[in-house]
């Protein structure tokens, strides 16, 4: 029994491992690529100024939901087949949820120890960053989410209800902790925890524990079954998204509707309500949140402006998780069995390659839409909520409106830009079908801008500060060519092998030369800004990056159908 037990634990772990890497590497990349992508374009800045605590909230969201997504990846790929092993469910599930939480907490302090050498200084835990009271926290949200999810497989409009209920006064209390002298005064960092706080969290964890087990059991001798009135809601659900109304005659329908309907009930509706949905609402319960915070009175959070930041600052990391989420829900809509070759429905399909191409284009960028729209929407609501709780007069004649809808306009537009770059972009990689192209090309980008980081701070460290300009300048270039020429490649290969249609390259071509114009056009009028050559290559690169999918993702397909 002990060695099913590791086995248990090891099957985990092993699904686990990849996923954690990639995660730590996100968290800690990405803000690092901003730090230095703000240094190369406006020199090095006063730290002094930066108060990391206003971002503390930014990162325990971020990287909460994303070792989440670890755990929820691992156990989707071993909860069947641990299932199936001679053991009880009591130890089958106490293997899933202490593997989780040991993942999560390893996870955790390895990234908040990346941040130290790279972001705090030796006063971090004690002045404003804390990490013991949050990573607890996080770990009885781990018990209870795993009580939940097993819970949840025998939904009911109670259980719905009861959970979130739960949910809700979990955050409540660790908002609360932040405010140790009540929600009048101002927030200070938890850094320290006190025996009760340890002993709630603890006891909220033995009973999420022993439910947990319960719910596991439950779902293993198929005792798990939904309510009456779930599965009545359920029925009328599907006729509302299908359209499958029984009274309706049918109607014939070409082979490409039928494909694109076949291919979005299977894969694109669900990432439409697991990346615009539930992200979506992790959005709004974020910017509530904030907006809890919110104290005018306060020398920290008494600004209009700085709470909108916040909102866009949530909407812009959720928004890059939930497109990476949606890119692993609609990469496995095409792989068969063990990845070896496309779905037999889809390469057997009689449609030509551009006709099955142009289908599945046209379903990823709806979900894409749906996506984008909903979390923007989850924003729009913040907004609201803002105005609900704190009335009208936070909009003050002190406050700048035009400069509160430029801002929100860039932001949204850098979301929506960004969601559809990373999204397409990836889901192009993944739609090939060859693992080990995905594999070089996320560990190129990868190990690259971790070579470029480890460099840049030998020379910082010897003083050589041209060296440094002159070395992000040669990576910058070459990181556009090879983009650039990838992209200018696709086009010709696609066109080539008649994927695409010449509307489609005249289309791209003339928005590309309108923008790059319209760019120079405005940096003429901008006699006080440098360098304006490396803007010109970045906006190429960003355009290259927006029209690439519509070249690439057809080859991707066409290789994955005839491999």
């Amino acid at each position: 029994m002990t060695h099913l037990l590791f086995v248990v634990t090891k099957t985990f772990t092993k699904r686990a491992w990849l996923a954690g890497v990639l995660a730590v590497c996100l968290l800690v990349l990405g803000p690092l690529s901003l730090r230095e992508l703000i240094y190369f374009l406006d020199g090095p800045t006063d730290s002094g100024n930066v108060k990391p605590f206003n971002f503390h909230f930014s990162f325990l969201a971020a990287s909460w939901v994303t070792f989440i997504a670890v755990c929820l990846h691992a156990l989707h790929g071993s909860q069947q087949m641990i299932r199936g092993l001679p053991l009880s469910s009591a130890r089958i599930a106490s293997g899933l949820m202490f593997s989780s939480v040991g993942i999560v907490v390893l996870l955790s302090l390895v990234t908040n120890g990346l941040y130290r050498l790279v972001f705090f200084d030796e006063h971090w835990l004690a002045d404003y960053w804390p990490v013991l009271g949050p990573l607890l926290f996080l770990c009885t949200l781990v018990m209870v989410g795993y009580h939940c999810f097993w819970s949840m497989h025998a939904p009911g409009f109670l259980k719905v209800a009861g959970w979130g209920t739960a949910f809700g006064l979990l955050f409540f209390w660790f908002v609360a902790r932040y405010y140790p002298n009540g929600f009048a005064r101002g927030i200070v960092p938890w850094s320290h925890v006190t025996l009760g706080e340890f002993v709630t969290l603890q006891l909220v964890s033995l009973v999420a524990w022993l439910g947990g087990v319960r719910a596991f059991a439950n779902i293993r001798n198929g005792a798990a079954t939904p309510s009456p009135q779930w599965d009545q809601a359920q029925l009328w659900w599907t006729a509302l998204i299908t359209g499958r109304i029984p009274e309706r005659m049918s109607v014939p329908l070409s082979r490409r509707i039928t494909l694109a309907r076949l291919h979005w009930s299977g894969s694109c509706q669900r990432a439409v309500i697991v990346g615009g949905v539930l992200f979506g609402v992790a959005v709004l319960i974020v910017n509530l949140a904030s907006v809890a915070m919110y104290d005018s009175s306060s020398p920290e959070l008494n600004h209009l402006l700085e709470l909108s930041g916040t909102f866009q600052i949530t909407t812009l990391v959720l928004s890059g998780i939930a497109a990476i989420g949606v890119v692993i829900m609609l990469a496995g809509s095409v792989a068969g069995t063990g990845n070896t070759e496309m779905n037999r429905f889809l390469a057997m399909t009689p449609l030509s390659d551009r006709e099955l191409s142009a289908t599945m284009f046209g379903n990823m960028a709806k979900t894409i839409l749906f996506v984008v729209v909903l979390i923007q929407l989850a924003l729009l609501f913040s907004y609201a909520g803002f105005m609900l709780m704190q009335g009208t007069e936070i909009f003050h004649t002190k406050y700048d409106l035009n400069e509160w809808l430029q801002q929100n306009l860039i932001y949204s537009s850098v979301a929506m830009i960004g969601f559809w770059i990373l999204a397409a972009n990836l889901l192009s990689l993944c739609w090939t079908g060859r693992q080990w192209l995905c594999n070089t090309v996320v560990g190129v980008v990868i190990v690259g801008n971790i070579a470029y980081v480890i460099i840049e701070q030998l020379l910082l460290a010897s003083g050589s500060y041209q060296a440094v300009q002159a070395f992000g300048t040669i990576i910058f270039l070459v990181y556009s060519l090879v983009i650039i020429s990838a992209t200018i490649g696709a086009y010709l290969d696609a066109s080539k092998r008649c994927l695409i249609q010449k509307r489609t390259r005249q289309v791209a071509l003339y928005f590309s030369l309108t923008g790059l114009v319209l760019f120079e056009l405005w940096m003429s009028q901008q006699p006080t800004i440098p360098d304006n050559w490396i803007g010109f290559l970045g906006l190429t690169v960003l355009l290259a990056l927006i029209f690439a999918p519509f070249a690439t993702i057809p080859l991707a397909i066409s290789w994955n159908r005839h491999r």
